[in-house]
């Protein structure tokens, strides 16, 4: 990856005492729902009893949540729309899960949305999104921009401002996230007033390892070696793991996307896909900003770490244009 250049040089740390290096996730591709099933009740259930030790906890659940079901392009995507108390209208975020296309669900991450709604005092609405490889590439990604477009046309009925909407997500989500920051600019579709990346996956396709991933890419929660292909589930075909809607990296067109924040794990093979993409943004005259989480690893957004609740806030003095 030496034809791009870093937002900055990132000094390659060890993790922190604190942070508890979990066994890789690899999904029993035999029995992919029992599967999932059984790594989505867990990591619920652990998320709970960690939440229930903070201070935050009592406030983060008198967030009023509801679902509903949005038919969108490619058919019906499951939406949870999680509203603050207080004042109206606020802004408004959509939010997509991380777990490489392939696992997680809008319940693995319902502290952190809950979080940035309460504390950020805005609505988010997350899509349950349908995973891969039952449901490939680009099925995920036009529930993903289906979901900004409900947004921008239903927001108000809870609360919400339609000028005022942000896309946010994590790992594979992040790259949903600015891709569907393409596609809003490429359809001339709802306005996106920022992004928000933590730690994303921005390219398939990559001709040698980076730094990040020789240093972190085993051993660190997240395995991720470039040379093994490791997303090939989620595409039908070469071609599309080169398309700028798969790999936003490889975009010959970035002008004109939202002000982007990148929050960023230190300890992530994915790190130097962040610094590369945000040194492209701002090549592109796109407003960046960069955190890099010191001794965190890959996933450490859904845990409570005193560093985790400093990246949700990160992204809410964004959204909000606060320093």
């Amino acid at each position: 990856m030496g034809d791009y250049r870093k937002y900055l040089e990132p000094e390659y740390g060890e993790v922190a005492p604190e942070v508890e290096i979990m066994e890789p996730q690899a999904m029993d591709m035999e029995h992919k729902k029992e599967w999932r099933t059984k790594s989505n009740y867990e990591s619920v259930a652990a998320m709970t009893a960690a939440y229930q030790r903070c201070s935050c906890y009592e406030k983060i659940m008198t967030v009023h949540t509801e679902e509903t079901l949005l038919n969108g392009s490619d058919g019906p995507i499951r939406l949870r729309i999680y509203t603050p108390e207080g004042k109206k209208p606020c802004p408004a975020v959509v939010f997509y899960h991380g777990g490489a296309f392939s696992m997680n669900s809008i319940d693995v991450y319902e502290y952190v949305c809950r979080y940035l709604a309460c504390y950020g005092g805005m609505i988010v609405v997350a899509p349950d999104y349908h995973l891969a490889p039952e449901y490939k590439f680009p099925k995920g990604l036009n529930e993903a921009y289906d979901t900004l477009v409900w947004t921008s046309e239903n927001i108000r009925d809870y609360g919400g401002d339609p000028k005022n909407i942000s896309v946010c997500g994590d790992s594979s989500g992040g790259n949903f996230a600015t891709v569907v920051s393409m596609l809003a600019r490429d359809r001339k579709g709802p306005a996106v007033c920022r992004q928000i990346l933590y730690y994303p996956l921005t390219t398939n396709v990559e001709s040698e390892m980076t730094d990040s991933e020789k240093r972190y890419g085993k051993g660190y929660f997240l395995e991720y070696n470039c040379m093994e292909d490791p997303m090939d589930f989620y595409f039908n075909s070469e071609e599309e793991k080169e398309s700028p809607l798969a790999s936003p990296l490889l975009s010959g067109n970035l002008k004109g996307l939202p002000p982007a924040c990148f929050i960023s794990a230190q300890c992530d093979p994915l790190l130097d896909q962040g610094l590369m993409y945000a040194a492209k943004l701002e090549d592109s005259g796109v407003s960046v900003e960069y955190h890099i989480m010191e001794g965190m690893v890959h996933g450490f957004l859904n845990w409570t770490y005193g560093k985790t609740f400093d990246a949700l806030n990160h992204a809410i003095r964004f959204i909000h244009g606060t320093d």
